[in-house]
C-alpha cells in the first residue's frame, strides 16, 4: 500500500527562517557545521533525525520493497538555517500540488518506480524572500530533451537522475536561471564512462550532482569555480571506508549513493570540506605525508577547540596510552594511597618489546613512572598496570570523562595488541589534561608534568617559535624571555602491527600571552595520530609536524604580544634663563639594553637631580603637571610622582646624564616610567619630562 508522508515546520517557523544565507546551496558551503548520513534507512530513521534538528538535503530512494532510504542531512541551525519540507510516495499531481501549497522549490527529486508507476520523493525550501529563484522541474525526458530544455530556460541543472520505469529509463531534471549570483560556467554528462567525468575534473571543475547508472556509466553535473572549497569524491566504498574518509578530509556529504557490486554494497560519495581553515591546512599536509588514517587535535583548555580532524575516532595509541597509567598513579599519590618512594615490583624480561613476568626487581613508584614516560618502557608501564589493576586504570578514564577510552592489552605485545587494540580519542586526552589542569591531582599537577618529556623541540614547537619570533621581529631579549616560559609535556607511541604503522603524540604546552603589563599564561592540549600507514618514518613526521602546525597560530599570537615597541617621547616643556633645561634620551629602552638619560643647559659645576617616576598623573595628592611658582620658579613644572632621584653634579658646560641599565627579564617588558632633570645653580631650573616605555 503507498503512502504518502508530508514532514514540514509548521508554516510560521519555516518562514521565520528565511534568511540572506537561505540565497546559499548547501552544495556550494563549507562553513564546518554537524551533519549526519545514512543508509538502507526507513522513513521513521529519517523522520528520527529531523526529530534531534536535522534536515535532509539529499535523499535516494534505495528500493521500494520495503521503501528504504539513502539520505545527507545538515543541522538546521546558523547559515545552514532553512524552511524545507520533504516527501515520498508522492504522484506528479501531488507533487505539484504540493509544491503550489507550499510556495516551494525543489532542491533534490527523486523518482523511482513503484510496481509500475511512477513515485516522487523530494526535498523542498520555500522560494520567497532572499531565497526566491526563477526554476523548473521535469521528469520522463530522455538526455537529449533535458539539454535542449537547459538551453532554452538559459538555466542550470542543480538535481539530475536517471530512473527506470518498466525497461525505459527517462531523466528528472531541477534546473534554475543560469543569471545574476546564480550563474555558474558547468557542464553535465549522462550515460558515461568515469573518464570522461575525471577528464572534466582535471580541466578544473568540481563535482556538483553526481550519479551511478546500473550499467556502470555515470550522470554528472560539474561547475567551475575561481575559488573552489576543498571537495573529493570517491565510488566503490564500503560503508565503513565513508566514514574513513569523511573522518580523515574532514568533510561532509553532498551527494550520496549506494548501489551492488556483485552482492555487495558500494557507495559513490561527493564530499565538501566541512572544517575550519587551521584543521584543514594541517589534514591536508598530514595526508600529504602519509598514506595512513589521520587525526589532530588542539583545544584551549577550558575553551573552545582550535582544530578537530577525527577528534572523536578512536585509535590505537600505543605508547601515547601511558599518560593514562601517569594519572591514574600521580592520582592514587594525591589521595594519599601511594607515594613516589613507595617500591613497585618491575618484571624485567621481555619478549622483543612484549613485556615477560620474570627477573624481578623492586623500584620507587617515582622511577618507574620516569621511566615509562621519559623512555616508554614497557616493562615499567606493565610494573604500573599490574600494581594499580587494569580495572582500575579503567575506572580513572571513566572518571576523568574519557568515554571513548579503553585500555585493553598489555602495551608493548603485538598479539594483543592485533586482536584486542588498546582505544582513546584525542578529546579523550584533552579531556585528561583539563581535568589534570582544573585540580584532579592537586599540587601534584606539576610533579605529573615534570615525569613526562618536556622538551620543545616535540613537533618542531622550538623552530616555529622562531621563525614566528623572525617575523614580528621580537627581540633575542623577548623572545628568550618568551621561551622560559613555554612548559610542554607529551607523550608519543608507536607500533608496527601486522605491517601496518601507528604512530601518535599528544601534550600539554604553557604559551605566554601578555596583556599590558600582566602575564596571561595560557593552556591548551595538542596532539596527533596516524594508524594504518604503510611506512613509519612518514607516519612519525605527519604527527611531528602536525604538533607544531596546529600551534603555529597560537604561537604567533602570544609572540606579538611580546612585540612591543620602544619608546621614549617628551612630555612638556623646560624653564630657565638664558635658555630652557632640555632633558634628551639616548638609545632606547628596551630590555637588556642600557638608555642613556641627558640634560642639557644646566648651570655649570652645579648641583643636578634626576626624578624616576611611575604617575605622570599625581605626585603624592597633587595633581600634575605641577606648577614650582611656589618655590620661586615661575613657568617650570613638576612631571613625575619622583619615586627615586639621582643626585650628581653638572659638568663645566652644565650636562649631566644618567644611565638606565634595563633588565633582560620578561617582566620589563611594557613597562612605563617617567624622568625630568632639574638643575640647582642660581636659581631653580626644570627639564621637560620624558616617557618611555620599554619594548624588546
Amino acid at each position: 500500500m503507498n503512502k504518502l508522508l508530508s514532514l514540514s515546520l509548521s508554516l510560521s517557523v519555516s518562514f521565520g527562517l528565511l534568511s540572506p544565507a537561505l540565497a546559499q546551496d548547501v552544495r556550494d558551503m563549507s562553513t564546518p557545521t554537524n551533519y549526519s548520513w545514512y543508509y538502507g534507512a526507513s522513513a521513521a530513521t529519517i523522520t528520527n533525525a529531523i526529530q534531534n534538528g536535522y534536515r535532509p538535503v539529499d535523499i535516494e530512494v534505495e528500493g521500494t520493497n520495503p521503501l528504504r532510504f539513502t539520505a545527507a542531512l545538515v543541522q538546521n541551525t546558523g547559515q545552514y538555517a532553512s524552511g524545507y519540507w520533504w516527501y515520498y510516495g508522492l504522484t506528479a499531481t501531488q507533487l505539484s500540488s504540493t509544491l503550489s501549497s507550499n510556495n516551494a522549490r525543489l532542491i533534490d527529486l527523486e523518482p523511482y518506480d513503484d510496481g509500475g508507476q511512477t513515485r516522487f520523493a523530494c526535498v523542498m525550501v520555500p522560494n520567497t524572500g532572499s531565497n526566491a529563484k526563477t526554476w523548473w522541474y521535469y521528469y520522463g525526458q530522455t538526455g537529449a530533451s533535458v539539454s535542449a530544455l537547459l538551453g532554452s530556460n538559459n538555466a542550470r541543472p542543480v538535481d539530475i537522475d536517471s530512473y527506470v520505469i518498466g525497461n525505459t529509463t527517462y531523466y528528472s531534471v531541477v534546473m534554475i536561471s543560469n543569471t545574476g549570483a546564480d550563474y555558474r560556467n558547468y557542464a553535465w554528462y549522462y550515460n558515461v564512462p568515469l573518464g570522461t567525468v575525471q577528464a572534466s575534473i582535471n580541466n578544473g571543475r568540481r563535482l556538483y550532482d553526481f550519479g551511478r547508472r546500473e550499467n556502470g556509466n555515470y550522470d554528472a553535473v560539474l561547475v567551475t569555480e575561481a575559488n573552489s572549497p576543498a571537495w573529493t569524491y570517491w565510488y566503490g566504498l564500503t560503508s565503513a571506508q565513508v566514514v574513513e574518509k569523511l573522518g580523515d578530509y574532514g568533510h561532509r556529504p553532498i551527494d550520496l549513493e549506494t548501489y551492488d557490486v556483485n552482492g555487495q554494497r558500494r557507495f559513490l560519495l561527493v564530499t565538501i570540506n566541512n572544517s575550519n581553515a587551521l584543521t584543514t591546512s594541517v589534514g591536508q599536509m598530514m595526508r600529504s605525508t602519509t598514506d595512513g588514517g589521520v587525526g589532530c587535535y588542539l583545544r584551549r583548555i577550558n575553551g573552545s577547540e582550535l582544530a578537530s580532524l577525527n577528534g572523536s575516532r578512536q585509535f590505537e595509541p600505543a605508547s601515547t596510552m601511558k599518560t593514562l597509567h601517569n594519572v591514574h598513579a600521580f592520582r592514587r599519590v594525591f589521595m594519599n594511597q601511594v607515594s613516589l618512594n613507595t617500591p613497585i615490583n618491575v618484571f624485567t624480561a621481555t619478549s622483543g618489546s612484549c613485556p615477560v613476568d620474570s627477573n624481578p626487581v623492586n623500584e620507587t613508584l617515582t622511577t618507574v613512572l620516569r621511566a615509562m614516560m621519559e623512555q616508554s618502557d614497557n616493562n615499567r608501564t606493565q610494573a604500573v598496570t599490574a600494581y594499580f589493576g587494569q580495572a582500575a586504570i579503567n575506572a580513572t578514564a571513566a572518571a576523568l570523562g574519557m568515554n571513548n577510552t579503553s585500555l585493553n592489552h598489555r602495551i608493548g605485545c603485538a598479539g594483543p595488541a592485533i586482536s584486542n587494540p588498546n582505544q582513546i580519542t584525542l578529546r579523550d586526552l584533552a579531556t585528561l589534561h583539563t581535568q589534570v589542569a582544573n585540580g584532579y591531582l592537586g599540587s601534584w599537577r606539576d610533579e605529573f608534568y615534570e615525569h613526562m618529556l618536556n622538551g620543545k623541540t616535540w613537533g618542531g614547537i622550538d623552530t616555529v617559535i622562531s621563525q614566528e619570533a623572525a617575523l614580528l621581529g621580537v627581540s633575542p631579549a623577548a623572545l628568550a624571555s618568551f621561551n622560559a616560559l613555554v612548559e610542554l609535556a607529551r607523550k608519543g607511541g608507536s607500533y608496527t602491527l601486522n605491517g601496518a604503522e601507528h604512530r601518535s603524540g599528544f601534550g600539554w604546552i604553557r604559551i605566554p600571552f601578555r596583556v599590558g603589563n600582566q602575564l596571561d599564561l595560557r593552556e591548551y592540549a595538542v596532539g596527533a595520530y596516524v594508524n594504518d600507514a604503510s611506512n613509519g618514518t612518514n607516519a612519525s613526521n605527519a604527527v611531528n609536524q602536525a604538533v607544531g602546525e596546529l600551534l603555529r597560530p597560537t604561537l604567533h599570537a602570544a609572540l606579538a604580544t611580546w612585540d612591543i615597541t620602544s619608546v621614549a617621547v617628551s612630555v612638556g616643556t623646560g624653564c630657565g634663563s638664558p635658555r630652557a633645561l632640555i632633558q634628551s634620551a639616548q638609545g632606547l629602552p628596551a630590555l637588556g639594553q642600557t638608555p642613556v638619560y641627558r640634560m642639557i643647559g644646566g648651570t655649570p659645576n652645579s648641583l643636578a637631580i634626576m626624578t624616576f617616576g611611575f604617575n605622570d598623573q599625581y605626585w603624592g595628592a597633587t595633581p600634575l603637571p605641577a606648577s614650582l611658582s611656589f618655590a620661586g620658579a615661575p613657568g617650570c613644572f613638576v612631571y613625575n610622582d619622583a619615586l627615586v632621584t639621582e643626585v650628581m653634579v653638572a659638568s663645566a658646560t652644565g650636562s649631566a646624564q644618567v644611565p638606565i641599565a634595563l633588565p633582560s627579564h620578561y617582566g620589563f617588558l611594557g613597562m612605563e616610567y617617567f624622568t625630568q632633570f632639574f638643575s640647582l645653580g642660581g636659581s631653580l631650573m626644570s627639564s621637560n619630562g620624558m616617557r618611555s616605555v620599554v619594548g624588546d
